[in-house]
């Protein structure tokens, strides 16, 4: 029976809900049995329309199950491609443990609440750290500089005047120290986010990278932007590649894999990329 919902028409295709009084019957429909009513036949009247409807809907099965399709009529017409999941199983041996995981996501949030207490106490000048000037987040040149490759900061001196920082690095790279971290911005933590997958994608992992990869992902705030959640996934598939080539589960570097691969699943909440433990 139709019937009207905060002032919509519905039609009621369950008889059970007609004895629950809860719905009020918007039209009346004439359901005097008629030998001459004939569903196959145009309806002529209101009623015999409204009656038509309430028939064909008592047919219906409440739960409908489509067809199996075939799909491949329709791929010449996809516009849009979903990559597949393409990380790699950790080969047995290599994969954390339960408990491992859970301490690692425990000390990460942590350090997390120190850098934002940090970050507080900096924005009421209640710390003193160097004025570092840091390049700018589209810079890829500088920062590849500054992270892998020899370069001098310069600094602010209380009095205005320029000075060389002590951040002067030792010509592998400068690390993510606290006072460039706790400046960096999020427009800038996730530019050089992506910096860093693109140049593991191209060159490999090294310490000096992972240092700055669980620096940066310590300083990405959530919810995470659509832009940083694809890196952080990109970069979970990159670790997850070079994890399964490693030739024993001794080497170091097992370990800063698997916690990239960790905290990405775990603490960003991107289960489908973690271990099976």
């Amino acid at each position: 029976m139709l019937k009207v919902v905060n002032q919509r028409v519905i039609a009621d295709i369950d008889d059970e809900e007609d004895d629950d009084g809860l719905l009020e019957p918007a039209l009346a429909v004439d359901d005097i049995a008629d030998d001459a009513f004939d569903l196959n036949v145009p309806p002529t009247t209101g009623n015999e329309y409204l009656r038509r409807v309430r028939e064909e809907a008592k047919k219906c099965p409440k739960v409908v199950v489509a067809n199996e399709l075939d799909t491949s009529v329709y791929r010449h017409k996809q516009t849009v491609k979903v990559q597949p999941k393409d990380t790699m199983p950790a080969p047995k041996g290599f994969s954390p443990s339960g408990t491992w995981v859970k301490m690692q996501v425990a000390h990460f949030v942590t350090l997390r609440q120190k850098i934002l207490r940090f970050k507080a106490l900096m924005a009421k000048k209640d710390v003193g750290i160097p004025n570092v000037k840091l390049p700018q987040h589209n810079d890829a040149e500088s920062w590849c500089r500054l992270c892998f490759g020899r370069l001098q900061l310069k600094t602010t001196g209380e009095d205005g005047s320029s000075e060389t920082s002590s951040l002067q690095n030792d010509g592998n790279g400068t690390p993510p120290l606290l006072s460039i971290i706790a400046r960096m911005d999020q427009p800038t933590v996730i530019k050089v986010l992506e910096y860093h997958v693109n140049w593991l994608e191209a060159t490999g992992f090294t310490r000096r990278q992972g240092q700055w990869f669980y620096s940066l992902l310590a300083s990405l705030q959530k919810p995470l932007t659509p832009e940083s959640c694809s890196w952080l996934r990109h970069l979970a598939r990159i670790s997850s590649i070079l994890r399964a080539t490693l030739k024993s589960p001794e080497e170091e570097v097992l370990h800063e894999l698997n916690l990239l691969i960790c905290l990405v699943a775990n603490y960003f909440d991107q289960r489908d990329l973690a271990d099976k433990t």
